[in-house]
Order: structure tokens, then C-alpha cells, then sequence
């Protein structure tokens, strides 16, 4: 992509690179688990990082972005996909070590994304940016909390669904 495009800044850039790369790793995460609900998962994630490429390179382009904003993030799409599977107990995570490890790099990559974002947004000029920037960063929050809570759930088998229907954590 380069700085080629009008408006191209290098936080821009970096972003657009960051969310081809997370593209990449959940597309190819989704062919190697071996369970259907961590499939599922992985290929909302490369749906959301499609839609943050498409915002960014729009920003960049000089598009207005205002309703793309206004969209809620992923956390509503992965509840609902994990409400689901509720229903099919076989659908749940397996233990395989490379669904366990591939859980743990996609968490770091969005831990890195949310600080890049976060820091994007304190640092950036244009409103439409930091607006980006932000929303973005609220967004690599919420699949750093979806991946933490399928990490959860492998690592500590059913303590997902005690997490995720409150019960005595919320005294409900």
C-alpha cells in the first residue's frame, strides 16, 4: 500500500497493514482448528478486520465514515454465535495445543492493535481519524475479550458459560 493515496498518513498505513496481516492469521486459523465453533469465531474475526480495512482505506481515500462508526462491534455477532453453540454441547472449544496456542497469539495481536489504536487516536490530527482510531480500539478491546474468554473456557473447561450467564459472579 505504501503512502501512494491522498491523505495516506502513517498511522493509516500501519493500520491497514495490521488489519491485512490479522486477516491473514484468522483466515488460516479458521482451516487449521478442528472445531466448529472456533472456526466460526475466527472467520467473524476476518469479517470485522475486512470492515476495519474497508474503513480505514476509506478514511484514507477522504470518504466520510460517520454511519460505519455508529455500527456496533463484534462482541453482539460472537454472543450470539456462542448462544448457539450452547444448544450443542458437541460444538464446544476443543483442548487441541494448537487451538489453545492460536488462541493465545490472536489475543496478543489484539493487544498490540488496541495499544496502536489507542495511541493512533491520542496522537492524531484529523477528527474522522482519532474518531477511527478509537472505535477501533474499542473493537481489538472486544475480540481481546472474546479470545480471553474462549481461552477461559478451553484451559478451564465450562467455566465459559458460568462466566457468560453471570451466575453467582453476579449473584444472578
Amino acid at each position: 500500500m505504501g503512502d501512494r493515496k491522498k491523505g495516506m498518513t502513517k498511522a493509516l498505513s500501519t493500520a491497514l497493514k495490521m488489519e491485512k496481516d490479522g486477516m491473514a492469521f484468522y483466515e488460516e486459523a479458521s482451516k487449521k482448528t478442528k472445531n466448529p465453533l472456533g472456526k466460526k469465531m475466527f472467520l467473524s474475526f476476518v469479517e470485522d478486520e475486512k470492515r476495519h480495512y474497508g474503513m480505514i482505506e476509506a478514511l484514507a481515500k477522504g470518504l466520510k465514515i460517520g454511519e460505519e462508526l455508529k455500527k456496533a462491534g463484534p462482541a453482539e455477532q460472537i454472543r450470539t454465535l456462542f448462544e448457539k453453540a450452547k444448544k450443542d454441547m458437541n460444538a464446544r472449544l476443543g483442548s487441541d495445543p494448537s487451538d489453545v496456542e492460536a488462541l493465545k497469539f490472536a489475543r496478543s495481536m489484539e493487544d498490540e492493535g488496541y495499544r496502536f489504536y489507542r495511541d493512533s487516536a491520542a496522537g492524531a490530527s484529523d477528527a474522522g481519524e482519532k474518531a477511527l482510531f478509537e472505535k477501533l480500539a474499542r473493537e481489538e478491546s472486544q475480540h481481546h475479550e472474546i479470545l480471553e474468554n474462549a481461552l477461559n473456557y478451553l484451559e478451564k473447561s465450562g467455566e465459559w458459560f458460568l462466566w457468560e450467564e453471570g451466575g453467582p459472579i453476579e449473584g444472578g
